[in-house]
């Protein structure tokens, strides 16, 4: 099985810019579990107005870990 990479917490700084500042804080946490493509796709839905359960759900199920 392929090892996915996991995100360093730095990478994510211009993909989180546009989020609440609790949003920032709560993702920068969350990047160590998931993958870059996890992180884009629930900073998306985020901007969008989803809730941050509902974005990792919606991430999970579009993009993966």
């Amino acid at each position: 099985k392929e090892e996915e990479i996991m995100v360093k917490v730095a990478s994510i700084k211009n993909i989180i810019q546009d989020l609440k500042p609790r949003q920032q804080k709560t993702m920068r946490s969350h990047a160590r579990h998931h993958t870059l493509k996890h992180m884009k796709a629930m900073a998306r839905y985020l901007k969008n107005g989803a809730t941050f359960s509902s974005a990792h759900n919606k991430a999970m199920k579009n993009v993966g870990k």
